[in-house]
C-alpha cells in the first residue's frame, strides 16, 4: 500500500491507492490534504503542484480571490444604471433598446446559476472559477469595445455566462476551507461586505468614471479588475483541494436544461412586464412556461435522488427551515436594493436634474456604511445567531426605505441619510443570511446551496425593477406633471418595499425560532 520514491537524495512516501475502493481511495486523499498522512505520491493519481502542499488552509489570499470574484459579479450588474443615459447619446439607440443592456446580463445570470453551481462539481471548482472569471474579463474588454448596440448586448451576454459560472464557486469554496464556525463567520462577512460594496459601489464608480471619461470606462475596469483577479487564482486555489473529482457525478443535463428554461422564462416574464403589461399574453405565456419547466424540473430533481444520482439542486435542501429562510430574506434584500439603485438613480438624473457624477456620489453614503458594516456582521454572527441579525438587517432597512419614500422629494441630504440607513440593514443582514443559507446545507451540497441561494437573490433583483416599475408607472396617472408624477410612484414604491421587508422579517423570524 506505501513504498518510497527517491526524490533529491530524500525518500518520499508513494501510496498505492490501486485496488482499492472508490471511498477507500477518496478517504486516502483526504488524510493526505488534512495533514493526517504524510504527503507523498498517490500512484494512479495526477501528482498536484509544490505550492499546493503546504499551503494552509483558510489564507487571506484566497479569501481576496473570493471577494474580487463576488466584486465584480455584483459591480457589473449595478454600474450600468447611472451610464445608460451617456450609452444611448453615443450608440444613437432608444431608450427601450437600451435597456435591455441591463436586462440581458441579469437574465442570463439567473438563468445559468444552478448550472453554473453544477458545474463546479463536475470539473472542479477551481478550474469553474477561474474558466468564468476568464469568460468574463473577455466580455468586459468586448463591452468597453463595442461599436453598436448589437456586440454590446453579445459582449454582456459573455460576461453574464462568466459570471455565472464564477459566482456559484465562490462561497461554496470559502465553506470547505474554513471549517471552524467563528472563523467561517468572519470569512463570509467579508465576503458579503464586498458583495454590498460591488453593488453600491457601481453607480459611483460609473458616475466617476463618465465624469472623466467615457461609459467605456467602467467595462475597462471591470476587465482590468477580471485579469487581476484571474492572475491571483490561479497563484492561490488549490489544485489539491478544489481540482477536478476523482469520481464526479453523472451530469444531470434534464435538471440543467430545465432550470435553465424556467429562470429564463421567469426573468423575461418579469423584465418585460413593465413594457408589455402583465395582462399580455407573451407575458402570461412566459410565467406559464416558467410554472411548467419549474414543475418539470422538480420532478426530474426527485428522479435523479431516487436513481442515486446527483441531481442539480437536491430537494433536502428545502427541509431546512434555516434556507427557506436564507432565501427567502435573499430575494427580499435584492427586490430593494436593485429597485432602490435602478430608480432613484432615474429620479436622480431626470427629474432631480443631477450629473452624472451627482448622482453617483449620492448613493456614497450607503456604499461605505455597507462595506463597514458588512464585515462587522460576520463577527457578530459568531456570537449571536444568523436569524436575529438577518431579522434585525431586515427591519433596519425597511426603516431606511419608509424614510426614503417620505422624503423623496426633499433634499438630497435627506434622501442620502435614508439610503445610509438602508445600507445599514443591508450590511447587517448580508453575511449573516449568506452563511444561513450553506450552513444549513450538508458540505456536500455546498455548490448547490450556494447556486440556488445566488439564483433567489437574481430572481429578487429582477423582480423589485418589474414590480416596482408598474407601481411608479401608476404614479404618473395620479399627479399632472412628470416630475412629480415620478416622484409620487417612487413614493408608493418604496412605501410597497419597506412592507416587503417588515413582511420577509416577520416570515424569518418565525422559519428561524422553528429551526
Amino acid at each position: 500500500m506505501a513504498g518510497c520514491l527517491p526524490c533529491g537524495g530524500r525518500r518520499v512516501p508513494t501510496w498505492d491507492v490501486r485496488g482499492l475502493s472508490g471511498l477507500e481511495a477518496r478517504t486516502m486523499t483526504e488524510l493526505i490534504g488534512d495533514g493526517l498522512l504524510p504527503r507523498g505520491r498517490l500512484s494512479g493519481e495526477v501528482q498536484s503542484r509544490p505550492n499546493d502542499e503546504h499551503r494552509p488552509s483558510g489564507s487571506a489570499a484566497l479569501l481576496t480571490a473570493m471577494c474580487l470574484g463576488l466584486t465584480l459579479s455584483m459591480f457589473n450588474a449595478t454600474v450600468v444604471n447611472v451610464m445608460l443615459p451617456t450609452m444611448r447619446g453615443a450608440l444613437h439607440v432608444s431608450g427601450t433598446s437600451l435597456q435591455w443592456v441591463a436586462a440581458l446580463f441579469t437574465l442570463c445570470n439567473a438563468a445559468l446559476l444552478l448550472a453554473g453551481g453544477a458545474l463546479g462539481e463536475l470539473i472542479g471548482k477551481r478550474m469553474t472559477f477561474l474558466s468564468g472569471v476568464a469568460v468574463f474579463t473577455v466580455g468586459s474588454a468586448a463591452c468597453a469595445a463595442a461599436p453598436s448596440l448589437g456586440v454590446l448586448l453579445a459582449a454582456r451576454t459573455v460576461q453574464a455566462i462568466g459570471v455565472a459560472v464564477m459566482t456559484p464557486q465562490t462561497l461554496s469554496i470559502l465553506v470547505t476551507e474554513y471549517t471552524d464556525r467563528t472563523r467561517r463567520a468572519r470569512a463570509v462577512g467579508i465576503w458579503a461586505g464586498m458583495a454590498s460594496l460591488g453593488l453600491a459601489a457601481g453607480p459611483v464608480v460609473g458616475g466617476v468614471v463618465i465624469d472623466v471619461g467615457s461609459w467605456r470606462g467602467g467595462f475597462m475596469v471591470s476587465a482590468v479588475l477580471g485579469a487581476v483577479t484571474l492572475v491571483l487564482g490561479l497563484r492561490v486555489i488549490s489544485r489539491t483541494r478544489y481540482g477536478r473529482p476523482a469520481h464526479a457525478a453523472t451530469p444531470d443535463f434534464a435538471g440543467a436544461a430545465l432550470s435553465v428554461l424556467a429562470l429564463a422564462a421567469l426573468v423575461f416574464g418579469l423584465i418585460e412586464s413593465a413594457t408589455l403589461g402583465w395582462n399580455s399574453p407573451f407575458i402570461v405565456g412566459a410565467f406559464a412556461l416558467a410554472a411548467s419547466a419549474t414543475a418539470a424540473f422538480i420532478l426530474t430533481q426527485r428522479a435523479a435522488s431516487g436513481r442515486g444520482r446527483s441531481p442539480l439542486m437536491p430537494l433536502e435542501l428545502w427541509r431546512s427551515r434555516g434556507f427557506v429562510a436564507a432565501n427567502t430574506a435573499g430575494l427580499a434584500y435584492f427586490f430593494a436594493l436593485f429597485g432602490i439603485l435602478y430608480f432613484c438613480s432615474v429620479y436622480l438624473q431626470q427629474y432631480r436634474n443631477f450629473s452624472t457624477l451627482e448622482a453617483g456620489l449620492t448613493f456614497l453614503p450607503m456604499t461605505i456604511v455597507m462595506a463597514l458594516v458588512g464585515p462587522v456582521s460576520g463577527r457578530l454572527s459568531a456570537r449571536f445567531t444568523t436569524t436575529s441579525l438577518t431579522v434585525a438587517g431586515l427591519l433596519v432597512a425597511a426603516t431606511g426605505t419608509l424614510s426614503l419614500a417620505l422624503l423623496t422629494a426633499g433634499g438630497a441630504v435627506g434622501v442620502m441619510c435614508s439610503l445610509a440607513l438602508f445600507g445599514l440593514g443591508a450590511g447587517l443582514m448580508s453575511s449573516p443570511m449568506s452563511n444561513m443559507a450553506v450552513s444549513s446545507a450538508a458540505a456536500r451540497h455546498s455548490g448547490a446551496a450556494s447556486a440556488t441561494h445566488n439564483a433567489f437573490r437574481q430572481i429578487g433583483s429582477t423582480l423589485g425593477v418589474a414590480a416596482l416599475g408598474t407601481m411608479v408607472a401608476a404614479g404618473h396617472h395620479a399627479a399632472g406633471d412628470t416630475k412629480a408624477a415620478f416622484s409620487t410612484g417612487l413614493s408608493h414604491a418604496m412605501m410597497a418595499v419597506a412592507v416587503v421587508l417588515a413582511v420577509c422579517a416577520l416570515a424569518v423570524a418565525m422559519l428561524g425560532r422553528r429551526r
